[in-house]
């Protein structure tokens, strides 16, 4: 606004300098005097911002690897391996979101890489607001106020396995699909022993079909368990 006032002054006074009749120019002196006043009164004009630089793109690495201890009323979890992590601190990278039951922390533009470390399904309750992130030459520390205070003895909290998981055998149903339905479960539930004796099992079986032998274990024909042949 102020820039268009200026134009119409100047444009005035132009006038005020061709004119030469006394009425004239006292009517463009006046015109003058008005445009002058509002130029003062006039708020300065806005300086344009100066734009915010773009964060740097780099690399996300994700933390898998960290050590955790507990009192009674924190839960502290270290992270190390990240050289220079305090130059986050200088720089303002640092992210955390600190929720009840997860905590996820990001450092920026650290040596070129970004590092990010998330822990869900914490095994308890946490304060957020009483929650922290401390860096240090290498890394970083988490301290994760418990809400309610005693030990977690695992920082994530473990399913418990059902006990109801084990399929039912249908007395009426023919006992080899039961027996093959019952093998499945085991193998897809078991660890890895128990998929190596069940998978020699089933390889021996199909061997002793092949010989017209009486097999001792249902053939699984096209179910989920690996191909043996190469036993």
């Amino acid at each position: 606004m102020t820039a268009e006032l200026q134009k119409d002054l100047e444009e005035v006074k132009y006038l005020l300098s061709l004119s030469k009749r006394l009425n004239i120019r006292a009517l463009l002196e006046a015109e003058i005097s008005k445009i002058s006043s509002a130029i003062s009164s006039a708020p300065p004009a806005e300086q344009p911002k100066a734009a915010k630089p773009n964060k740097k793109s780099c690399p996300t690495k994700k933390i898998v690897n960290y050590a955790w201890d507990e009192t009674n009323k924190f839960v502290k979890v270290y992270v190390t391996g990240i050289k220079d992590a305090s130059v986050a601190v200088e720089k303002e990278n640092i992210e955390t979101c600190f929720e009840k039951r997860s905590v996820t922390a990001l450092l920026r533009d650290v040596n070129g890489s970004n590092y990010s470390l998330t822990i869900p399904n914490l095994n308890g309750n946490i304060i957020p607001s009483d929650s922290t992130l401390k860096t240090t030459k290498s890394g970083f520390t988490l301290s994760l106020k418990k809400e309610v205070e005693g030990k977690w003895n695992n920082i994530k909290q473990v399913k418990e396995s059902k006990k109801d998981d084990m399929p039912k055998l249908d007395k009426d149903a023919d006992p080899s699909a039961g027996l093959m339905n019952l093998m499945k479960h085991m193998y897809e539930t078991g660890d890895d022993e128990m998929k190596r004796t069940i998978a020699k099992s089933m390889y021996e079986a199909q061997q002793k079909q092949k010989t017209g032998e009486e097999p001792g274990v249902p053939d699984l024909g096209d179910s989920s368990l690996p191909d043996l042949g190469g036993l």
